[in-house]
């Protein structure tokens, strides 16, 4: 019998003959529709595997993967895009947002990582999979993967990143527009209050500040009691205190790197809420989930939230409807070599309306619903925001 479950996490099968492989340093985004999975990386796939031995598009990338996939959120059905052959080599640890109905891709790397990085910025249209490179011009960030993404206004901010060698934490911009890139700061050590350089680090965002959460190098990883915030007004940065979760002895997140992030607004106050999941700090993995309500600064460790298993290098994508959805990383405990998942999982985060849940529960009692004819479906009575969510675009 159906029930509506939130806060709990849900596994969901898939129930197409296709399936994207096990893998790490991908990204994943959602909208109302879809879960999009660009990109990612697994050694441990042997050239002689039946499934991927006649794939001519891996078999030119392995052990990445040249690759945008599609997850349909309502029939569980994978779709692998088409277009993939003249994708970037660099495919690992890229910075992916979702501007409407299009991927913007910017950095990664490839293999060995850091030997080569990117500092081009790609728009991917998810409805075919189709990809162009942004002619762009003025002060470029370096190439480097591992940085984070986000959208203002006109603008593509990107904050940190990697080399392999060397982290930094200098903040770029790119319009969208004009394609013209500019220089927003440079870490330089004149200002006591810059944060130290990183990569796989979170952002947040409130329409003023832009937060860092977390990351690290390959030595440290960085911790949420300080998080460090840029201005975007004043292009200054500083240091936010948070405050630790009352319930559980004042405790805050555990410093990490590699993790995942969601934001979302609460109905009832208006705040912003972030919801990080999982990461490590380089030998510990975590399973636990953490909220930050960014008005009140307030940490809250969600208890009954645990993802399924520890969990790192795996990527998280938020429904406009307030469902998280997790798709592969590297998971359990440390074993040699790593091992890689693909399964999806789901999280309400929030309570939906009403029509969400109906949705989700006529769903899960008639699973042939994309068997059915649109005429079938409006005789029915399901609404035809809801039949456009079962059919492939």
């Amino acid at each position: 019998m159906y029930s509506f479950k939130p806060y709990q996490f849900k596994t969901h099968q898939a129930s197409s003959s296709q399936c994207p492989r096990a893998r790490s340093g991908h990204r994943v985004v959602c909208n109302e529709k879809y879960l999009y999975s660009y990109g990612g990386y697994n050694p441990q796939i042997r050239i002689d595997d039946p499934e991927m031995s006649k794939d001519d598009i891996w078999l030119e990338s392995k052990p990445l993967f040249k690759e945008l996939w599609r997850f349909n959120l309502s029939t569980c059905e994978w779709k692998r895009m088409s277009g993939q052959k003249n994708y970037p080599i660099e495919l690992a640890s890229t910075a992916v947002i979702l501007r409407g109905n299009k991927l913007i891709i910017f950095g990664g790397t490839a293999v060995p990582f850091g030997e080569s990085c990117s500092n081009h910025l790609y728009v991917c249209d998810i409805n075919d999979g189709s990809i162009r490179k942004v002619e762009v011009s003025g002060s470029l960030p370096n190439p480097q993967y591992g940085q984070a993404l986000i959208c203002h206004n006109n603008y593509l901010y990107t904050v940190g990143g990697t080399t392999g060698y060397g982290y930094e934490c200098h903040i770029h911009r790119c319009n969208l527009s004009t394609g013209i890139w500019e220089t927003v700061y440079i870490c330089s050590g004149s200002d006591e209050m810059e944060p130290a350089g990183r990569y796989r680090h979170e952002l947040a965002y409130d329409g003023k500040m832009i937060y860092v959460l977390g990351g690290g190098t390959v030595n440290q990883s960085f911790g949420f009691l300080e998080i460090p915030a840029f201005n975007l007004t004043t292009n200054k940065w500083t240091s936010i205190h948070t405050h630790g979760d009352v319930n559980c002895n004042s405790e805050v997140p555990q410093a990490r790197r590699c993790h995942g992030a969601v934001q979302y607004t609460d109905d009832e106050t208006g705040n912003i809420q972030v919801v990080i999941s999982g990461g490590y700090t380089g030998f510990r993995r975590f399973d636990d989930m953490w909220r930050l309500d960014l008005v009140r600064r307030q940490w809250t460790r969600l208890k009954s939230h645990s993802l399924p298993c520890r969990v790192y290098f795996h990527s998280v994508g938020l429904t406009p409807f307030g469902k998280m959805y997790t798709f592969g990383g590297i998971v359990g405990d440390n074993s040699d070599p790593p091992k890689r998942t693909r399964k999806v999982h789901s999280i309400w985060l929030k309570i939906p309306k009403l029509t969400e849940i109906c949705w989700e529960a006529i769903n899960f009692y008639q699973k042939d619903l994309k068997e059915r004819t649109r005429d079938q479906l409006l005789d029915y009575g399901i609404p035809i925001k809801f039949i456009e969510r079962l059919e492939d675009d």
